[in-house]
């Protein structure tokens, strides 16, 4: 298999580039032969892809930088960000169709975003294109106008006006741009349903499934590290952007629903707001008896992070996906979802709690059920199985496995000149 990759640069940290780099190495190591387009400097690119004998790396820098008159605020470096990747990306895509026309791809794979800026003009040139989004902005924009009333609470008026117009803009794109593409990769069955309903496909273009894969080498137990607090309480641990659709104002309730048993919970909130939205200032209204706000952690102490609490909640409306589930169970945390986060759909419900989105009361519910199990002898059983999990789930060996035999559906399907069949279905229920 031969395919052209097309998307941001990988790095070593977490997110979405850093899912990225772990899908080339172990695609590399699989024997599929990648060549890669990136916008940035070859500085950039991560030590541990220079060395993988099957990846082919096609870089365009940008003279685009920080400190300058057209980023000296994060708005105005935003905008100006995005048309220097623009530009970088109409190069790459120009490049990619040269060598496609050297030696022939048999897909194109577009990794993180949707819209198709830079190859929608060579569609016609091209193999099968690929989607493997991160998230889209129609599911962004939803959540946007349902949560206004807590917006108006931190933000201003123009912030917000101006954050809806252009998540508007990205999801008309959007919506034009992925029919344009032959097939959709969903990280969930949930994202999928979504991608497909919001954008109006047909189910069977989204139905593939491929979750983020989670580094378990990185992410793992560690007997070691100190636990959160001097006392023996069980810390909850909620790790997010503080911002639209993560289920901050649930946590800030949370925090006020368990103050009767307050000598023997503790809720520890990290994380900062993103350049569209925050909602740190629901947080003023936490009950301090139970919950403490620490900021921001960067991405290479999250590992100690996740060792030094008893468990995660992660009570998102929207989430394709959702990272720090994965890299919770590998940890072996047992973890609390509502049923909109992805990386739960499929998990052991011993070790994952799952709520409906929304709903308070089943959320303070299963976190007074999971810390009773915490405090009993079950607690080695659910932390082994958590681990477990991950492993089974969402290790990169399994995930890059699933994504080359769906690609290579693909590749099969079109040199027989028949779509493949794929429907969307509901996951596997979850083994009580």
């Amino acid at each position: 298999m031969r395919i052209a990759w097309i998307g941001p640069m990988p790095n070593n940290d977490g997110g979405a580039t850093g899912v990225g780099r772990q899908i080339l190495q172990e695609i590399s190591r699989q024997g599929v032969e990648v060549d890669c387009f990136f916008p940035g400097k070859e500085s950039a690119l991560p030590e541990v892809l220079v060395g993988e004998r099957n990846l082919r790396i096609y870089c365009q820098p940008s003279s685009w930088q920080w400190n300058r008159w057209y980023s000296r605020n994060n708005f105005l470096a935003f905008i100006t960000g995005q048309i220097a990747n623009l530009c970088c990306e109409l190069k790459l895509a120009k490049s990619l169709v040269n060598q496609h026309k050297i030696k022939p791809y048999d897909l194109v794979y577009q990794f993180s975003h949707i819209e198709l800026h830079a190859l929608k003009r060579y569609k016609k040139q091209l193999p099968p294109i690929v989607l493997h989004p991160s998230v889209h902005a129609a599911g962004e924009l939803k959540w946007h106008r349902k949560e206004a009333y807590l917006s108006r609470l931190s933000e201003p008026f123009f912030k917000r006006l101006l954050v809806r117009l252009l998540l508007m803009a990205r999801a008309f794109v959007q919506k034009r741009h992925v029919r344009k593409v032959d097939y959709v990769l969903s990280l969930s069955h949930n994202f999928a349903e979504e991608v497909s309903s919001d954008y109006h496909l047909q189910p069977s273009k989204a139905a593939y499934i491929v979750p983020n894969s989670i580094d378990i080498e990185r992410y793992s137990p560690k007997p070691g590290v100190a636990k959160y607090g001097a006392d023996h309480r069980i810390t909850f641990l909620f790790v997010s952007r503080i911002a639209v659709r993560k289920g901050v104002e649930m946590m800030v309730e949370l925090s006020h629903r368990l103050s009767d048993i307050s000598n023997n919970v503790r809720i520890l909130i990290v994380g900062n707001h993103s350049l569209w939205s925050d909602y740190r200032g629901l947080l003023s209204q936490l009950n301090t008896d139970v919950a403490t706000y620490v900021g921001q952690l960067s991405g290479g102490e999250m590992d100690n992070l996740y060792n030094s609490v008893d468990a995660l909640i992660q009570p998102s409306h929207y989430e394709p996906f959702g990272l720090t589930v994965g890299e919770a169970l590998a940890c072996g945390l047992p973890v609390i979802a509502s049923d909109k986060v992805g990386a739960a759909e499929k998990v052991n419900r011993i070790c994952c709690r799952v709520f409906p989105a929304g709903d308070i009361e089943a959320l303070e519910c299963s976190v007074r059920s999971l810390l009773e199990d915490l405090c009993s002898p079950n607690r080695t059983e659910i932390t082994e199985l958590a681990r477990s999990e991950a492993i089974r789930l969402f290790s990169n060996e399994v995930i890059v496995s699933e994504l080359v035999s769906i690609l290579n559906e693909i590749i099969d399907a079109r040199k027989n000149s028949k779509q493949p069949e794929k429907t969307i279905s509901k996951p596997n229920m979850a083994v009580n």
